[in-house]
């Protein structure tokens, strides 16, 4: 019982760890925060440090943050109830991390280190197609295949006859990226754009204007 309770707060200290925006800071003097979506992930990283960079630290939010505490948490024998509190935690503490007065990433990579961590093999290779194909090739936005995605996780994990507690983690994650998407690192909404037009935006395409281009590449005003 201890081991699981301190496996799970564990699991929320390590995982709130900002690494994106500790690299940052690092590399360029930069608090992503102000760049492109002002998300605390590797792909503003990706943009606005380096490609190496963002590749390195999605990696190590879907590896280490995600799937390292599933695995732990399997080695030890612990239940699934344990890992449905593992994997609802990383993801919140990654979003909403307590050292960045809860401002954080989007949970994307985080995401898929649960899943992988949690053996769902089916529905990751299912997501990973409907991200490349749908959201490279198809609608040429990830944002909004990463919604789809979103939506289909828990519908996948009760397809495939996932335990209870999997397929409730599954939706509780899917809630929590969504929740993300609609209060992004808590940025008020100016009078550029209307309430409705930034809501749905921030919850189909997770930003607040149509054009992409326009919104990953902002700097902060002189």
């Amino acid at each position: 019982m201890w081991y699981s309770v301190i496996l799970v707060i564990g699991t929320y200290l390590w995982a709130a760890i900002p690494t994106a925006y500790l690299v940052s800071r690092h590399i360029k003097g930069i608090d992503i925060r102000d760049y492109g979506s002002g998300n605390v992930g590797a792909a503003n990283v990706m943009t606005h440090v380096g490609r190496w960079y963002g590749l390195l630290l999605g990696g190590f939010d879907c590896v280490g943050k995600g799937m390292l505490p599933m695995v732990i948490a399997g080695l030890f024998g612990m239940g699934n109830f344990v890992h449905l509190c593992i994997g609802v935690v990383a993801v919140t503490a990654h979003n909403w991390s307590p050292y960045l007065r809860f401002t954080g990433g989007r949970g994307a990579a985080t995401t898929v280190g649960v899943v992988l961590g949690a053996f769902m093999w089916q529905e990751a290779i299912i997501l990973a197609i409907v991200m490349g194909l749908l959201g490279k090739i198809i609608l040429r936005d990830t944002g909004l295949s990463a919604f789809v995605s979103t939506l289909a996780l828990p519908v996948l994990a009760f397809m495939f006859n996932r335990p209870d507690e999997i397929v409730y983690m599954s939706l509780g994650i899917s809630v929590l990226l969504i929740l993300k998407r609609i209060t992004a690192n808590w940025e008020p909404i100016t009078n550029e754009y209307s309430f409705v037009q930034v809501a749905k935006n921030r919850i189909l395409f997770d930003r607040d204007v149509y054009e992409r281009i326009e919104w990953t590449n902002r700097r902060p005003k002189l």
